[in-house]
């Protein structure tokens, strides 16, 4: 019995430590960038704009919130997003023009405007992402970087494509599945670290018009996890200039971000 014991346990230990399945690199991978970004230039310019709700769990350590937004986002990297309660009361209004950002907080009757940097961003959606950056992951697309080095790898652990793009101290790492080239992990670095990871999926649509319903972002750094789902959405919808202004109600004080 004890030998028995012994048998199972090394058994164990073994599968244990032993890694998960690998996948092959497919027979006509090429290291060359230039389809991969092809291929995220054309799902930019597939879709111009886009209207939708979503459900947002975010969680910052053991803390979690649930909301509902309301959002529109251009090919511009113009956004809006209205935060509802769970209970569908307007809680605030984040508009960005592309190089302002305002904030309207109903609850405390106060409005902040001022540039649109991720930090700012981050006042009503814990992550430091780029206005442009979010409009154009829910439009299907991916913020490219500035680089001036560029490598293509085969992530046998995930079955993907990885490219990697750099630029002094940032860096992005793109990885797409292998058949359509949709972008399945995105992960941008700083002179700080990591800033944020993501994944996508459950892609909606057809040809190069598709989203991922289903987001998730991880700032570790901050100790902040976020999981954002597309309830429902239109494509390519007429957007007036004044979806993309805010102006302050009479009477609420103004401050700067």
């Amino acid at each position: 019995m004890r030998r028995w014991w012994a048998l199972w346990a090394l058994v164990a230990l073994l599968a244990w430590g032993c890694p998960g399945p690998q996948y092959a690199q497919p027979d006509d991978f090429d290291a060359d960038p230039g389809p991969l970004l092809t291929a995220v230039e054309r799902r930019a310019d597939a879709i111009s704009s886009l209207t939708g709700e979503l459900a947002i769990e975010a969680w910052q350590a053991d803390e979690r919130v649930r909301l509902r937004q309301l959002v529109a986002v251009d090919s511009t990297g113009r956004v809006r997003i209205d935060a509802l309660s769970p209970f569908g009361q307007p809680l605030s209004t984040l508009v960005s023009d592309g190089s302002r950002l305002m904030i309207y907080d109903l609850e405390n009757k106060t409005f902040r405007i001022g540039a649109a940097t991720p930090a700012n961003m981050a006042r009503l959606l814990p992550i430091e992402l780029e206005p442009e950056a979010l409009s154009a992951l829910l439009r299907g697309a991916v913020p490219v970087i500035e680089y001036d080095r560029s490598t293509v790898t085969w992530n046998g652990d995930e079955g993907s494509y990885r490219l990697e793009l750099e630029r002094g101290e940032r860096r992005q790492r793109i990885e797409f599945e292998p058949e359509a080239l949709r972008v399945v992990r995105l992960a941008m670095w700083d002179a700080r670290g990591l800033r944020y990871r993501a994944r996508l999926g459950d892609y909606t649509g057809e040809g190069d018009a598709v989203i991922p319903k289903r987001m998730r972002f991880e700032a570790p750094a901050a100790e902040v996890r976020i999981d954002l789902r597309v309830v429902e959405h239109t494509l390519d919808p007429e957007l007036p200039p004044e979806a993309f202004v805010l102006e302050p109600p009479r009477g609420v004080r103004v401050e700067p971000l």
